[in-house]
């Protein structure tokens, strides 16, 4: 019913406040609940500061039945009016509008407890008996005290009492729920010993968050039976005022409330055999069942003190001026006698032994280490002196460092959340890490040096990637000035070529025209020769015509040996001047790659300059990741 939510961070203050030494179990991070373990006393509530408890109770299964047509009768505890004193009778109207049949206040139960209370007593003589309204008493005891299960009074709870004055002697058909302030009811109701009088524990809390401001146009309704002082059993030493009232102040009745108190005391009052008051009071909560453990924390104090007072005017039936207060047990202005007279008188219907009860050992075997398994246990804790195994500083949740060693030896906790043993570990990481750090100074020394050679070669780097940069940029602007060169070249080594091939061509007239020269001169020769033979034909008249021809056959004859001359040499000239323009061609040809080249040589250095931008970005941020070490 109780358990552990996701809120939880693992503070051990609910081992720190909890009574049941195993009820708690430490994995993960996470104080975990053991169902069998608890006794539902809602101690780890109080002290969890992160909400990390919850609980179960009957509060969805009654609404859900309701809805369903299911009828029931609600009993309803006294607290509940402390708590909504201005709302109560307009939350019993909406229930009543749900389908409850009627609602009965525990006050009666509680007359009758104390009814049974005092008659047992008297008739048995018996003394130092512990009340067992508080479930999570009972729950202990049959738990962790077994021995005092004989000093539990064998009497029913006013739940149970009223439950069981409805069902025997009223004749209520309709199942049962109770409105309680309490989480650990729901183990009574459920407990073979109570009979199954009482269905659902029905709490303030969950009732309330499920059915939140629903109720608030609700018809009012009023609570369906009587009663006395029973109100007034919430308050602590509510049971005890009852008694006082009955039997006197002198009597000894000892109360006791609140965790810290009520289970110290229980195992302190076990090996108690002399002095034994009259009886024990006792509560689990420290300011009675008004304040339960299934009440809504978030309600003043103040305002509960307020809504008590105003309770007790409205619900203990004392004397009223004008009215009949014949045999009215709870006229103060009786006598002792008297009160307990009229009391009897009440309840004289009633067999006592329909509101008697047993109780069921139940008791859990805590595992306890002997003295060599804690001794290895403690040792384990690095805890090897006896000043260590004494710290007792609570941190892990239990009062001493051997309830600790006695939780780990019962599976329930871990040497881990022992914080001696935390800061045992911390401190040997620590030394380790010193040695560590001495033994490598030598290494990082001279990690250093080596960070600060390459540190120094990336420097290095760096001015080699600049300066082969500014080359880089120099070649790429001499490639591109030699580019724009060799393309003049070409241009005149094509007008070279062509003119070479003009004079190719007029070598190739100039051989043709001596070719027509020297026929015209071998015909010129021919028509001396001609002349000379007229010539001499003629005689003296033909000696100066002989004179002009053979001046005429000289000019021809040196005509012929001029142009054998130049046809020599033009010979000789024409292959070369044919070469020639085959080697432009060739050069030509040998320019063009040349100039490709270049122009490739160009665009390459023109990448080689981004590239080597990149590599001296990635060498300065390599340079500054080495420094960062």
């Amino acid at each position: 019913m109780v358990f552990t939510n996701e809120k939880c961070v693992g503070c051990n203050k609910c081992i720190r406040s909890c009574p049941a030494l195993t009820a708690n179990v430490a994995e993960e991070g996470k104080i975990n609940v053991d169902e069998k373990m608890c006794i539902q006393c809602g101690a780890c509530f109080d002290h969890c500061m992160h909400d990390a408890r919850d609980f179960d109770d009957d509060t969805v299964k009654f609404l859900s039945d309701l809805k369903n047509g299911k009828k029931f009768s609600v009993i309803v505890a006294p607290a509940f009016i402390a708590n909504y004193p201005k709302e109560y009778k307009k939350i019993y109207g909406y229930l009543k509008s749900l389908g409850v049949a009627h609602i009965y206040s525990v006050s009666f139960g509680a007359d009758i407890t104390t009814w049974a209370y005092i008659s047992y007593l008297k008739e048995t003589g018996k003394t130092g008996l512990i009340s067992q309204p508080c479930p999570a008493i009972v729950n202990y005891i049959e738990k962790y005290q077994p021995e005092l299960i004989p000093m539990l009074v064998p009497l029913h709870s006013p739940m149970m009492a009223e439950a069981v004055y409805l069902k025997k002697y009223k004749n209520v058909t309709e199942d049962l729920v109770f409105l309680s302030p309490c989480i650990a009811k729901r183990l009574e109701i459920n407990d073979k010993n109570t009979g199954g009088y009482v269905k659902y524990n029905v709490t303030f809390k969950k009732l309330m968050e499920a059915i939140g401001s629903q109720y608030r146009n609700a018809k009012e309704a009023e609570e369906e039976s009587s009663y006395g002082l029973g109100a007034r059993y919430p308050k602590p030493g509510g049971l005890k005022e009852c008694v006082h009232f009955f039997l006197g102040n002198q009597t000894a009745v000892l109360q006791v409330e609140g965790e810290e108190e009520a289970y110290k005391f229980l195992n302190e009052y076990a090996h108690r055999k002399t002095n034994l008051p009259f009886m024990v009071d006792i509560l689990n909560c420290q300011k009675g069942c008004i304040r339960g453990t299934a009440t809504d924390a978030k309600i003043d104090d103040i305002d509960v003190e307020l809504a008590i007072n105003e309770m007790n005017k409205l619900v203990v039936n004392e004397v009223k001026p004008g009215k009949n207060n014949k045999r009215n047990p709870w006229n103060s202005a009786l006598s002792l006698e008297k009160r307990w007279e009229y009391f009897c008188d009440q309840f004289k219907n009633l067999n006592i032994r329909d509101f008697s009860r047993a109780y069921t050992d139940k008791k859990i075997h805590i595992l306890t280490p002997s003295e060599q398994e804690m001794d290895a246990i403690f040792r384990d804790l690095g805890k090897d002196t006896r000043e260590s195994r004494h710290i007792d500083c609570s941190c892990c949740g239990y009062h001493t460092c051997k309830d600790m060693v006695k939780a780990i030896y019962n599976g329930v906790n871990s040497k881990e959340n022992c914080i001696h043993y935390i800061k045992l570990l911390a401190e040997q990481e620590k030394e380790e890490i010193e040695a560590i750090h001495l033994s490598n100074v030598k290494d990082q020394e001279e990690r250093n040096e080596k960070i600060h050679r390459i540190t120094e070669e990336f420097d290095q780097l760096n001015e080699g990637i600049v300066e082969l940069s500014k080359v880089n940029d120099v070649t790429a602007d001499d490639a591109g000035s030699v580019a724009q060169v060799v393309s003049e070249v070409m241009k005149q080594c094509e007008t070279i070529s062509k003119s070479l091939e003009l004079f190719v061509d007029f070598s190739d007239l100039y051989v043709e025209s001596n070719q027509n020269i020297a026929g015209i001169a071998n015909k010129t020769n021919l028509l001396s020769l001609n002349a000379s033979i007229e010539a001499a034909r003629a005689g003296e008249m033909g000696k100066g015509f002989a004179v002009v021809a053979g001046e005429i056959r000289t000019l021809a004859s040196s005509t012929k040996d001029l142009i054998e001359v130049n046809d020599k040499q033009a010979a000789d000239t024409l292959p070369k001047i044919k070469e020639s323009i085959e080697l432009i061609k060739n050069l030509l040809d040998s320019i063009s790659v040349l100039n490709e080249r270049v122009v490739n040589i160009a665009a390459s250095t023109e990448e080689i300059s981004a590239q080597s931008d990149a590599i001296r970005n990635m060498s300065n941020l390599m340079q500054e990741q080495v420094n960062s070490i």
